[in-house]
């Protein structure tokens, strides 16, 4: 057998197989032009030599711009979709020497329709994207959108929640499922089995529950369900933009509910409902909320809530746009599922914790 040079060039390859490199070039890309009997000898000797290409470099020489696009809802300062907005910006920079542009494209979270405009925008660019990242906040909008990419052969990351019914290329979030259900075995490791519980949610007529919290009800009242709790549950229901129609709203239903004993809340705004209890001094009630929030860690410290769950969403941003890097830059295999941790945070390890994250 002749022996390769321990750095193998295409070259190297041409000379082997008597043929030109253009030809060995041809067969690597893919690019046609080569004779079948050709194309078998040429992969003959590239298996013989465990031929490995180079992505890494191929990747900065080329000329391709990747445009990837993220469908996330609109940002508040210092709110959690601003942390996955992060997480997209920095897997931007960080891949910019290949060529890769992340376009952001909002919606109305608590808007099923602002969510579909937002897809139809994408899908309409030109030329159309390489690839979407999206947050799947409502499941029969989000099945019409994921058919439409598939039908065009545009790879999708979901973020944050999952669909099970989808087939993405990749899906970086919680077992909301799970995360519901750990909320409550942590609530009722203070509360006894025949408190009253208040659960909240942000919730306008005529809208439908985001994909992500219907599951993490559904994991809560799977842990009442399945230790046979007596509790009796109350709803409250939040508007996302009318803080003195919240504030009565939960001045009415703590009146009427006098010996509620704990509450959660399974979006990201837990403070709204701190900032009642600390306000009108309702020390007696056990809290839990989600995300690591400024908002949410203040009362956290203060142990007017009680637990965070905490998910990572800059991280899931990050791993999602990378996920697509692999995909198409380097001709890696990407895991379809990756659960984040669930992070459970108290007002005696939240210090450690965001240090930690710094």
């Amino acid at each position: 057998m002749n022996s390769i040079p321990q750095k193998i060039k295409i070259k190297d390859i041409a000379e082997k197989a008597g043929v030109s490199a253009g030809t060995v070039d041809r067969v690597l890309h893919d690019r046609g032009n080569v004779s079948d009997e050709t194309k078998r000898k040429i992969q003959a000797i590239l298996n013989e030599i465990n031929y490995r290409p180079n992505h890494y470099a191929s990747a900065l020489a080329s000329k391709k711009v990747f445009v990837f696009c993220a469908v996330i809802p609109n940002c508040e300062p210092g709110g959690y979709w601003e942390l996955v907005e992060q997480g997209l910006l920095r897997a931007e920079q960080e891949l910019y020497d290949f060529k890769v542009v992340v376009k952001v494209y909002h919606f109305d979270q608590y808007s099923p329709d602002s969510f579909a405009e937002a897809m139809e925008a994408v899908l309409q660019q030109t030329p159309v994207p390489d690839a979407v990242l999206l947050a799947p906040l409502y499941k029969p909008k989000t099945m019409i959108y994921t058919k439409k990419m598939e039908e065009r052969e545009i790879p999708y990351v979901f973020i944050d929640s999952r669909v099970e019914e989808a087939n993405p290329l990749a899906f970086y979030g919680q077992d909301s499922l799970q995360s519901g259900y750990l909320g409550a075995k942590l609530l009722f490791s203070q509360c006894s089995d025949t408190d009253k519980i208040a659960i909240f949610s942000f919730f306008d007529p005529g809208q439908t529950l985001s994909n992500q919290i219907a599951l993490r009800m559904d994991g809560f009242k799977s842990y009442v369900s399945k230790n046979n709790l007596s509790c009796k549950i109350v709803r409250g229901t939040l508007s996302a933009n009318d803080q003195e129609e919240n504030v009565s709203m939960m001045k009415k239903l703590f009146k009427e509910n006098p010996d509620i004993k704990g509450a959660a809340i399974f979006s990201s705004r837990a403070y709204v409902v701190a900032g009642f209890l600390e306000k009108y001094k309702l020390n007696h009630v056990t809290m839990i909320g989600y995300d690591l929030l400024e908002k949410n860690v203040k009362y956290l410290k203060n142990n007017t809530i009680s637990y965070l769950i905490a998910q990572r969403p800059e991280e899931q941003a990050y791993k999602g746009i990378k996920a697509f890097s692999e995909h198409f830059i380097f001709k890696k295999n990407v895991p379809q599922i990756n659960y984040m941790p669930i992070d459970i945070l108290t007002q005696e390890n939240i210090k450690f914790y965001l240090e930690q994250s710094q």
